[in-house]
């Protein structure tokens, strides 16, 4: 680009110049992407604006199964002599509305030692893509029952794993890399990584990032031994 000044004091102040223009319009595009993104949310947004968050964490928990007992505490507690999660849920869904992914930041500390936490990671997990008609329809019935119901259990999934990995099991570190196709609703994605645990219908990897992730298996690469077999 040309900048038209007559001395370097000029040039100068036409580089700031420019690069607020580029800036400003850096902002606009961003936010013209962020308001076609959510317009997916908005048949959503009564059944989320009436979700609290309390309730969120309790379902999730309800519905884990890692740790003998579990109980949800107030935000502002802090760790002590038992073992102590922090637990920061984001969810999204797909543009097709066929899943929901959960991106949960997790924090675990050991029985009286606050200072330092003994476990701290991010944990995906995909749903399985819906396959009805109208999935939309489908989230939405019932008051969102199948929304809520479908957040909670990937909550708990997120935390089962995270608590798995913290006691050394069943992640086994050492496995080779590999890349893995999983569906992200409709569409194929793929991540390489270090595959943790691998079923017919799931694969639970540590990605190169060192995140736990849970996805949904393509069916089009599939163990032998799943051929064949419904997902």
């Amino acid at each position: 680009m040309l900048y038209p000044a007559p001395n370097i004091g000029g040039f100068l102040a036409a580089i700031i110049t420019h690069g607020v223009l580029l800036e400003s319009t850096r902002s606009v595009q961003l936010e013209k992407s962020r308001k076609a993104a959510n317009e997916v949310l908005v048949p959503y947004q009564s059944i989320l604006d009436g979700y609290q968050y309390r309730e969120l964490m309790q379902h999730g928990l309800d519905k884990a199964t890692a740790g003998s007992s579990r109980k949800l505490v107030e935000f502002s507690e802090k760790p002590g002599a038992e073992w102590f999660i922090e637990s920061m849920p984001v969810f999204s869904i797909t543009q097709d509305q066929t899943a929901i992914i959960l991106d949960n930041a997790v924090v675990i500390y050991a029985p009286n030692l606050p200072a330092a936490p003994a476990y701290q990671n991010v944990v995906r997990v995909v749903s399985m893509p819906d396959k009805s008609v109208d999935p939309r329809v489908f989230w939405v019935s019932n008051a969102g029952e199948n929304l809520k119901s479908e957040s909670a259990r990937l909550l708990a999934e997120s935390l089962d794993l995270a608590i798995f990995e913290v006691n050394g099991e069943p992640v086994k570190r050492g496995n080779p890399h590999r890349t893995v196709r999983y569906m992200q609703g409709s569409k194929e994605n793929m991540e390489r990584g270090e595959i943790v645990s691998e079923s017919c219908d799931r694969v639970v990897l540590r990605n190169l990032r060192g995140w736990l992730m849970s996805v949904p298996a393509n069916p089009a690469h599939r163990p032998a031994a799943c051929v064949g077999k419904s997902q």
